[in-house]
């Protein structure tokens, strides 16, 4: 068995899926972040739950920021967490609208530039909370029709599904 040959085909499976997203919505970054253990708590030993952008894409000229999104706390964006661990979605059209909830997320969107992010929750087929997945637009707001939406996230749970197989195999 060549563990890293089947590492690189499912990674290349996941990357050209959210390829796929970020030039059919015409967007400027799509990325994926998932939980994992970032080490442990002294002196109780308890892990530390951390989450890290392990797939992302890009449009030519747009910054990445899985370098700026690695190894974070959850304890940190606790009300993003709260909000998309029980299946829900964000919809961000417009960061800089007072009315629009944001979730905890708009000084992290301000930092990196995001203007619009859409965000949905990634589960595995046993429905452990695995991650999110992200569409953001750095050069211009956006605002997704109902039928994007809907087809975005029909996107994410196949996704979901490639991730939780690589994870298993």
């Amino acid at each position: 068995r060549d563990m890293v040959k089947e590492n690189i085909v499912s990674v290349s499976l996941i990357s050209d899926e959210i390829e796929e997203i970020r030039e059919e919505y015409k967007a400027d970054r799509v990325w994926i972040a998932q939980f994992h253990n970032g080490g442990n708590f002294y002196p109780t030993g308890k892990s530390i739950q951390k989450f890290s952008i392990f797939y992302e894409v890009t449009k030519a000229g747009v910054s990445s920021v899985s370098h700026t999104f690695n190894n974070i706390p959850c304890s940190l964006y606790p009300k993003t967490f709260e909000h998309t661990m029980h299946g829900n979605s964000i919809f961000i059209p417009d960061f800089s609208d007072p009315k629009i909830a944001t979730y905890g997320l708009k000084e992290a969107a301000k930092s990196v530039g995001t203007k619009s992010t859409f965000l949905v929750p990634l589960f595995t087929l046993d429905d452990k909370y695995i991650g999110n997945i992200g569409i953001d637009y750095v050069t211009r707001k956006k605002k997704l029709t109902k039928n994007d939406w809907e087809h975005f996230q029909i996107k994410a749970g196949r996704i979901a599904g490639y991730i939780s197989n690589h994870l298993s195999s």
